[in-house]
C-alpha cells in the first residue's frame, strides 16, 4: 500500500502571524477608529447641549429634545456600523474567495491591500501555506511514484488491494502471467478481474482477517504454478488493504520433477549393470570358475558391463562440466572438414561394418567455425556416432555445412530409422530414447544428444531435429560466424 500523510503531520517551519497593534496594522485603526469616534463625538455633542440647553427650557422640552437627539444618533451609527461592515465584509470575502482558489490549486491575482496590514499578513500565510503544501504533495507524489516503478519493474506479480476490495495496482509481470488487459484493472473490485475461486478466497480471508495467507496453486486456465503470498497493510493503526505477491515457480516445479527424474534414470542406469556383475562374480565365487569356458564368457559379460559403467560415468561427468558452465570455452578457428574426417577414421570400424557411406559437402572451402575444438568435436561425434547405430546396413550419412548471414549452418542426415514426430521434443532430455531395447543394445547411455544440446548452447548456438521427405532423421545445427 502506498504511504500517505497523516492528518496529524504538521507542515515544517512557522507560520508568523502579524502582531497587531496601531503602528504595524493601521488597517486596524481604520476599521474600528470611526466606530470609537462616532461614538464618542455623537456623545460629547450630546452631553454639550444637554448642558447649554438645560437652562433655557422646560424639563418637557428637554427630554423632547434629547429624545431626538438620542433618535439621531442611533440612525447616524448604524449606518455608519452598515457602511463599515459591508466594507469589511467585502474585504474578507476576496480573502476567502482567493483561499479557495488557492486551496483547489489554482493561481489567480491576490487580493490589493496595503503592505503591512492584517489581510496582508493574511494572504501571505495563505500563500506561504500554499507553497508548503504544493511542496509536500509533490514530494508525496514523487515517493508514490518510486514505489510505483519499483513494484512494476519487480518480476514477481505484484496485485495491491484496498480496505474496500478494489485494486490499486497490477504491475506488467502480473498483467502478462494471467492475460489481463492493465487498463481494464485499476479500480476494479478483485472478484471481477480474477475469475478463479482459490485466488479470489485467499485475498478475501486476508482482507477479512487482516491477516497473512501463503500458499502454492496452479492457476487456472494458464496452468503455471505461482507461490503466492497475501499481506495485509497498515499504515499506523489504520488497515489500507492487502498486497499479493505471485511469484511463478512453474519453472523451478519443472527442474525440480527434471532433477528427480534424472536421479531415478541415474539410479536405473547403474544398477542395471551393477547387478549383473554382482550376478556374474557370485556365479564365478560359486564354482564356475573351475569351468574355463564359462569363466571366459562371464568375465566378458562383466567387462562389458564394466564399459557401460565407465561409459556412463565419463557421460554424466562430461554432461556435469558442460551444464554447469564452469569450464572456460577455449575458442579457436576450426577446420569443419577436418574435424569431421577425423571423426570418421575414429568410427572406421563401426562404419565399414553395416557397409556405410559418408559425404561431407561445404561452401566454402575451408569452412572454419569459431569455438572450442575439444567440446565441438565431442557433440559431432556423439551426432555421428548416433548415425551409425541407427542407420540401416548399407545406408549413408550425409554432412552439408553452408554461411548464412549472421550463422554457419551445418546439416547431418542419416538414412536410418528416424525419430517419430511424438519423440522430437524431448530427444534432447537426459536418458530419452526412442527404442529403449536397441538403444541399451547399442552401448548408448542416453546422454549423448543432452550432451550436444548443452555444447552447442555454450556456443550460443542451437539444434533442432526433424524429419527428412525421405527416410532417416536431420540435425540442424547452427553457430555464430566466426
Amino acid at each position: 500500500m502506498i504511504p500517505s500523510r497523516r492528518s496529524g503531520d504538521q507542515v515544517t517551519g512557522s507560520l508568523r502571524s502579524p502582531d497587531v497593534n496601531l503602528k504595524k496594522a493601521p488597517a486596524f485603526l481604520r476599521i474600528f477608529f470611526p466606530f470609537l469616534a462616532s461614538f464618542v463625538l455623537i456623545f460629547i455633542s450630546f452631553s454639550v447641549f444637554t448642558v447649554l440647553k438645560f437652562q433655557d427650557y422646560e424639563v418637557p422640552i428637554l427630554k423632547k429634545e434629547i429624545y431626538i437627539l438620542l433618535f439621531s444618533f442611533m440612525i447616524v451609527y448604524s449606518v455608519i456600523t452598515f457602511i463599515l461592515i459591508l466594507l469589511l465584509y467585502k474585504r474578507i470575502q476576496k480573502v476567502s474567495v482567493y483561499a479557495g482558489e488557492v486551496s483547489k490549486g489554482k493561481k489567480i491575482a491576490e487580493p490589493r491591500e496595503e503592505t503591512g496590514s492584517v489581510f496582508h499578513h493574511l494572504i501571505s500565510n495563505i500563500d506561504a501555506m500554499s507553497d508548503r503544501l504544493t511542496d509536500k504533495t509533490r514530494s508525496t507524489d514523487q515517493e508514490q511514484n518510486r514505489i510505483f516503478a519499483i513494484l512494476e519493474s519487480m518480476v514477481e506479480g505484484v496485485l495491491v488491494i484496498d480496505a474496500e476490495q478494489k485494486i490499486i495496482m497490477a504491475n506488467s509481470a502480473l498483467v502478462a502471467a494471467f492475460g489481463f488487459h492493465k487498463e481494464n484493472v485499476s479500480g476494479k473490485y478483485f472478484w471481477e478481474v480474477f475469475r478463479d475461486p482459490e485466488i479470489n478466497e485467499m485475498i478475501k480471508k486476508s482482507l477479512l482477517n487482516q491477516s497473512h495467507f501463503k500458499r502454492e496453486h496452479t492457476a487456472l486456465l494458464t496452468e503455471s504454478i505461482f507461490e503466492i503470498q497475501v499481506s495485509p497493510v497498515f499504515g499506523g493503526l489504520k488497515f489500507l488493504g492487502v498486497v499479493a505477491v505471485f511469484h511463478n515457480v512453474t519453472k523451478l516445479k519443472e527442474l525440480e520433477r527434471a532433477q528427480a527424474e534424472f536421479v531415478a534414470n541415474v539410479s536405473h542406469e547403474l544398477k542395471t549393470p551393477l547387478t549383473s556383475i554382482i550376478g556374474f562374480v557370485e556365479t564365478l565365487k560359486g564354482g564356475a570358475v573351475e569351468n574355463s569356458k564359462d569363466r571366459m564368457e562371464f568375465l566378458k559379460i562383466i567387462e562389458d558391463h564394466s564399459n557401460k559403467l565407465h561409459l556412463l560415468i565419463e557421460d554424466l561427468l562430461l554432461l556435469s562440466r558442460v551444464e554447469s558452465g564452469k569450464q572456460e570455452l577455449h575458442a579457436e578457428p576450426i577446420d569443419l572438414e577436418k574435424m569431421i574426417q577425423r571423426i570418421f577414421y575414429l568410427f572406421d570400424r563401426s562404419l565399414k561394418a553395416k557397409n556405410l557411406k559418408v559425404s561431407f559437402e561445404s561452401a566454402p572451402k575451408p569452412f572454419l567455425l569459431q569455438g572450442d575444438a575439444k567440446f565441438l568435436e565431442q557433440a559431432f561425434s556423439n551426432l555421428i556416432d548416433n548415425a551409425i547405430k541407427y542407420n540401416e546396413t548399407g545406408g549413408r550419412i550425409s554432412i552439408r555445412a553452408s554461411y548464412e548471414p549472421q550463422t554457419a549452418r551445418i546439416e547431418i542426415h542419416d538414412t536410418g530409422i528416424g525419430i517419430p514426430e511424438v519423440d522430437l521434443p524431448r530427444i534432447f532430455e537426459r536418458f530419452y530414447r526412442v527404442d529403449k531395447s536397441r538403444s541399451r543394445e547399442s552401448g548408448g547411455t542416453g546422454l549423448g544428444l543432452s550432451i550436444v544440446k548443452h555444447i552447442i548452447e555454450r556456443h550460443s548456438g542451437k539444434i533442432e531435429a526433424h524429419h527428412p521427405e525421405q527416410k532417416g532423421s536431420v540435425f540442424t545445427i547452427t553457430l555464430p560466424r566466426s
